[in-house]
């Protein structure tokens, strides 16, 4: 029997369980979005947190950007690397940080988050290659596109159970497994983990809907670019999505995106050469 969304929403919404994310990345937001905002603004507010700040400046000298000189302040960062970059590097490093070490149960966590930062990796290729106006933010929606997936893991262990016995016998989605346990699947949940953690509207549309982008207009590209990097990262057998499937990109998400044979070769190769180098991503999870 189908689970009611309203009474499952109570429980996300209610538990005090689902990690909280640093006030100071309110903070830095509201900054962020002021035209007379300068880089040593945004340093000084990740600063005052000084485990983000170490966090940060690790993925930021990280092999996935390959500077040739070490980074050693945020200021200088975002210098470099502009506002948006650094301010969603703070957000994956305090993602990562929040859910490391989760691991129980019949759902893979380590095949979870490597297929999320394969994911991330590809949508960051992806938006760069069709130059889509929310690149900034394509690598945060790939990384947290099944976020909805842990918490059903975490908080609603019975059904994840089932869910995970009827994708073993049937060989199916785990989003359709989903659909059928629940009533709704893990993007909905995701959306609302999202509006915990106050996300921009467009990340917490990516989230809900990149199973099925054709049925929106939120979101802008960064829905149909996470819908297909989702779909690349299953292809290529990077990591885990729960299930052994495959979905079909949507022909809409195609032609919204002009994506034609040469540039899905491009995104793939760049996805490959990216991932080798994200090891930093994955050992923040395990640290």
């Amino acid at each position: 029997m189908a689970r009611d969304r309203v009474q499952v929403r109570k429980v996300i919404e209610g538990t005090q369980e689902i990690p909280t994310l640093p006030t100071v990345l309110a903070k830095i937001n509201e900054v962020v979005r002021n035209p007379r905002a300068s880089a040593n603004d945004v340093g000084t507010l990740i600063s005052q947190d000084q485990a983000l700040t170490a966090k940060t400046l690790r993925l930021v000298n990280s092999a996935f950007y390959g500077f040739p000189r070490k980074i050693s302040n945020i200021t200088r960062a975002i210098v470099i690397l502009g506002f948006q970059k650094v301010k969603n590097l703070a957000l994956t490093a305090s993602v990562l940080d929040a859910f490391k070490g989760k691991g129980a149960g019949p759902f893979d966590y380590v095949g979870f988050w490597k297929h999320s930062l394969a994911t991330a990796v590809a949508a960051d290729a992806l938006a760069k290659r069709v130059r889509a106006a929310d690149v900034e933010d394509a690598f945060v929606g790939g990384l947290i596109h099944d976020i909805g997936k842990v918490v059903l893991a975490q908080f609603l262990a019975p059904e994840c159970e089932e869910v995970m016995a009827r994708v073993r016998e049937r060989d199916c989605l785990m989003v359709d497994a989903e659909k059928e346990v629940l009533g709704f699947h893990h993007g909905l949940m995701g959306e609302w983990v999202a509006e915990k953690w106050q996300f921009p509207p467009r990340l917490a549309a990516a989230i809900r809907m990149h199973h099925t982008p054709g049925a929106t207009r939120e979101g802008g590209d960064l829905v149909n670019i996470v819908h297909v990097a989702d779909i690349l990262a299953r292809a290529l057998g990077i990591g885990s999505g729960g299930d052994a499937r495959i979905p079909q990109v949507s022909a809409e998400t195609w032609d919204n995106l002009d994506l034609g044979p040469r540039q899905v070769d491009q995104v793939v190769d760049d996805l490959l050469k990216g991932y080798a180098k994200a090891g930093d991503f994955l050992e923040l999870l395990q640290s």
